[in-house]
């Protein structure tokens, strides 16, 4: 007979279950496998009981995050003393969890909610920020241990506390890469600091040997990175309002604050050795290199469990876009309940009634009609919902294409509030909800938006491509001069510059917290190099004469966009399924412009954002009085 649940009490608004993981010292001697290893699975290794607990005065107990791993593939547990079928990634977090002497109270989602209660589970869903935040500690369970991860996790450890306590990355003399460039043309100027000197001569091994043990690190990072727990949506909530946290991996854990610091250096090597190396921001380049690419995602989460105060929805669904539900109205539930604005917005978490479409077009209105036209820049025509309107973006695909702004988040206020960067301005001085601006209406399967059309493309070019970089810039030097110059090389300097800054949507920095936009210094390095130098056909050749970050910027911003030229001469880059014909209109209140799409039934549909050179301060408006009235399907 297998285990069965006993409802929570009536007000179980109040109430929520507990785990009681029995000591390994109490478990039957027939149930431990041999040398207590994961090699063999034998049944029974986790013994526990489950109780009832109220959330307003629990016993002191731990929570568990993790992902459930493969549905099919189970392990029995017993649960007061009957047999309970947990996926075997759970049962293999409890087993290692498992002290040897003292019981160990636990909160674990699979257990302590009746899953097949679809009345049960939501309401204790909606208790997670109660749960997650009264917990005592927070373990994140990354897996059983495989790929030499005990080596990823001692490393961390050691290189994160040690950059923690020598303070790397907390002032301009202590930044990683420039001490790693330093150490490498100019040895003799390193700090007096030992601790520090020692530091970085190790620490620059890692980068330059081409030893074992070297390689061995390299790739157990990247295996580490690459678990699926570092994409898995619950996890934002989870470590949103956790006191304390520990990530945990087989029978070794490491801190959150050693795990933050040695994400930026890996951030950093990586860097450092491209740029040792000369090589351009290309993905198969990048992991020829060796040091693991994939830690955006668990940068991103421990930046929101640093995070002293719940953040605004579109910097979440923005910042946590590549992150993964089973259900995909769990993926907007679990943002929901870290986001600061839900009730402004006028998103209920009651979700039960409606499908995980009828879910995102709510989102998609309460975020427009309250002027974060920023969420269109997640639309992709290629990753639509089927049926639903264009303006409307499939939260649950994956989108490659960078949005033009980043959201970055401005704490010098006492609410937390976020900005666009870089700060473009295509709609003026117009603010929404003014006189001549009014808000967004939503009507059925349209929107009702003022805008203005600025432009009509007239010839579109070819969708960037990994090494295409030079010929990106020439077909927008042929646009800009579509019967003149043969090469970029004779441009006057203005001429040119437009050329350039469209290439890379007037910006710099695609790793920097705040985007600015394109310096005079950077473009003017640009034209020297170009001066002085034939174009290349390869783009690994024009990072070498020492624009790497230009390049760098360039192919992040090029993926997934084509160069364009409108009928009265601009130049700009969009979104690569742009033909000719398409329209650009400015939104009122928006920050970019976008290009939409008349149909052969007269309505007009979205295709994404665009930067058209010349009009993102606000220039295609300073002397339009009124703007005019727009359906959006």
């Amino acid at each position: 007979m297998s285990f069965q649940y006993m409802p929570l009490p009536g007000d179980q608004e109040g109430s929520t279950r507990l785990i009681n993981l029995l000591p390994k010292k109490e478990h039957p001697k027939s149930c431990e496998g041999p040398d207590n290893s994961d090699a063999m699975t034998p049944p029974q290794r986790v013994h526990c009981t489950l109780s009832v607990a109220r959330l307003e005065e629990p016993p002191p107990y731990a929570a568990l995050s993790y992902t459930w791993g493969i549905l099919d593939r189970k392990s029995t547990i017993m649960v007061n003393g009957m047999p309970f079928l947990a996926t075997e990634n759970l049962e293999s977090a409890l087993y290692h969890l498992t002290p040897h002497d003292y019981p160990l109270v636990l909160w674990v989602d699979a257990i302590c909610i009746d899953q097949n209660n679809e009345g049960e589970r939501p309401q204790q869903l909606q208790k997670m920020r109660q749960i997650y935040s009264r917990a005592t500690s927070v373990t994140a369970w990354l897996g059983p241990p495989r790929d030499n991860s005990d080596i990823a996790l001692g490393w961390i450890q050691y290189y994160g506390s040690l950059a923690d306590s020598l303070g790397i990355g907390t002032r301009p003399d202590l930044m990683l890469l420039s001490l790693l460039q330093s150490l490498r043309l100019s040895p003799g100027k390193l700090p007096e600091n030992n601790r520090l000197k020692t530091f970085l001569k190790e620490i620059s091994k890692e980068v330059t040997s081409d030893s074992g043990q070297a390689e061995s690190i390299r790739v157990s990072l990247a295996k580490l990175f690459d678990r699926p727990y570092w994409s898995r949506v619950w996890a934002v909530q989870e470590m949103a309002h956790a006191k304390s946290v520990r990530f945990a991996c087989g029978d070794k854990s490491v801190s959150v604050d050693a795990l933050h610091h040695a994400l930026r250096l890996v951030r950093n090597l990586r860097q450092f050795q491209k740029l040792r190396q000369g090589c351009c921001v290309q993905q198969a380049t990048v992991k020829s290199i060796g040091f693991p690419t994939n830690t955006r995602n668990a940068i991103s989460l421990l930046n929101i469990q640093r995070a002293a105060e719940p953040l605004p929805l579109i910097y979440l669904l923005r910042t946590f876009r590549f992150f993964k539900a089973s259900d995909p109205r769990d993926r907007l539930l679990a943002l929901l309940g870290f986001a600061s604005d839900a009730d402004i917005l006028g998103l209920s978490s009651d979700f039960q009634d409606k499908s995980y479409e009828e879910l995102y077009c709510d989102v998609v209105v309460g975020l427009i009609t309250n002027g974060f036209f920023d969420v269109l820049s997640l639309c992709d025509p290629d990753n639509r919902i089927s049926g639903y309107p264009s303006w409307t973006p499939d939260f649950t695909k994956l989108r490659a294409r960078v949005p033009l702004q980043q959201r970055a988040l401005d704490r010098h206020s006492s609410l937390v509030k976020t900005s666009l960067r870089p700060t473009f301005s295509a709609s003026g001085k117009r603010k929404l909800g003014s006189k001549g601006c009014p808000l967004p209406v939503s009507s059925g399967s349209h929107l009702v938006l003022h805008a203005k059309l600025i432009d009509i493309v007239d010839q579109v070019g070819t969708q960037w491509k990994a090494g295409y970089s030079c010929r990106w810039l020439e077909e927008l030097r042929q646009f800009y001069f579509p019967n003149g110059a043969k090469s970029l090389d004779p441009l006057p300097p203005t001429c040119l510059q437009a050329v350039l800054r469209t290439a890379v949507a007037d910006q710099e920095g695609w790793r920097a917290a705040v985007k600015p936009r394109l310096s005079d210094s950077m473009v003017a390095k640009v034209q020297e190099v170009l001066e002085k130098s034939d174009l290349p056909d390869d783009t690994a050749t024009l990072t070498s004469f020492g624009v790497d970050d230009y390049m760098d910027q360039l192919q992040d911003i090029a993926k997934y966009r084509c160069p364009f030229r409108t009928f009265t001469g601009r130049i700009g880059i969009g979104p690569h399924q742009m033909k000719s014909g398409d329209r650009i209109h400015v939104l009122a209140g928006a920050s970019v412009p976008y290009a939409m799409r008349e149909g052969t039934d007269r309505k007009l549909r979205l295709l994404g954002e665009v930067y058209l050179h010349g009009i993102m301060d606000g220039e295609a408006l300073d002397n339009v009085k009124s703007l005019d009235k727009i359906k959006l399907y």
